[in-house]
């Protein structure tokens, strides 16, 4: 039961975030390869974690590790391309589904994962809800796909590193191979140029924000990663639901009070975004009480 408070806590967490990147990304920091490098940099601090019991666990466990970090890094891109070209709501609700759809693919092919029945209708109102919160935008829908394919692989190999070697290895290796990636990515003359121009024209103030919003962001993961350590991966992954509600209120709070935040309104949205909101708590609260009895 534990790992659906601390789903709960990180995503609200994490719509912050969503909040501020569409912020940053929208003013002095849009370059979205840039954004996504800095991202993994302040990863770096996870050689904090080399006290706590990291060690080397074979080859194996380390490709495994470092492909969930990579396919993390290359999701990251994508969503904040996604972020940058759409509605924060839009572009987040999106990727989250596609993410959520993919994390049940591959925890069933990979980790042999099955939900019961109670919990398969808990995910299909959350993922139905996901979908009616979100419309479809034709402009970010590839970006959204690989988003979630690679967000999907990320989590689920995520999962098959904690259940092979604990949470403290899981996290460490797998953030190595999110750091490595970024710094692959500057072989890219673009991506190289993106960051000097962005590291060099970025207000102080901008810079500070994102430094806040990633340590911000730092702490929503951790805690969602010890959440999909304790919980099925497929279910924790649909619970993104809840994260675009609190992002959907949010962008109703800020939207004529922070630059680059905007959410549309008209009646048909706003019914179909009503229904989804329904249906995600429909799902939330049968997740519940199953858990719970």
């Amino acid at each position: 039961m534990l790992w659906l408070y601390l789903a709960l806590t990180a995503y609200f967490i994490n719509s912050i975030v969503f909040i501020i990147d569409k912020y940053l990304l929208a003013g002095h920091i849009p370059k979205y390869h840039a954004y996504s490098f800095g991202v993994a940099i302040l990863s770096l601090s996870s050689l904090l974690l080399l006290p706590l019991g990291v060690s080397w666990q074979g080859l194996s466990y380390f490709l495994t590790a470092i492909f969930s970090g990579t396919a993390f890094f290359i999701g990251l891109v994508f969503l904040y391309k996604s972020i940058k070209q759409s509605d924060v709501s839009v572009a987040a609700t999106q990727v989250g589904t596609m993410g959520a759809i993919f994390t049940y693919v591959f925890s069933t092919i990979i980790l042999k994962d099955q939900l019961h029945s109670v919990s398969s209708f808990a995910f299909i109102f959350l993922i139905l809800g996901i979908l009616l919160l979100g419309k479809i935008e034709k402009h970010i829908f590839i970006s959204a796909i690989l988003a979630g394919v690679m967000f999907g692989v990320s989590y689920v190999l995520l999962k098959l590193s904690f259940n092979e070697a604990g949470f403290v290895n899981g996290l460490f290796w797998t953030r190595i191979g999110f750091v490595g990636s970024a710094f692959c990515s500057l072989i890219s003359s673009h991506v190289r140029n993106e960051v000097k121009t962005v590291y060099q024209h970025a207000p102080n103030k901008s810079k500070f924000l994102f430094v806040f919003n990633k340590f911000l962001a730092g702490i929503g993961f951790i805690i969602l990663y010890f959440a999909i350590n304790l919980g099925n991966v497929s279910l924790v992954n649909a619970m993104l639901g809840i994260q675009f509600l609190f992002t959907f209120v949010l962008v109703l709070i800020l939207r004529d009070k922070v630059s680059g935040i905007r959410e549309k309104l008209d009646r048909t949205t706003l019914a179909a975004k009503l229904i989804g909101i329904t249906s995600i708590l429909a799902g939330f609260i049968i997740l519940f009480v199953n858990n719970n009895g």
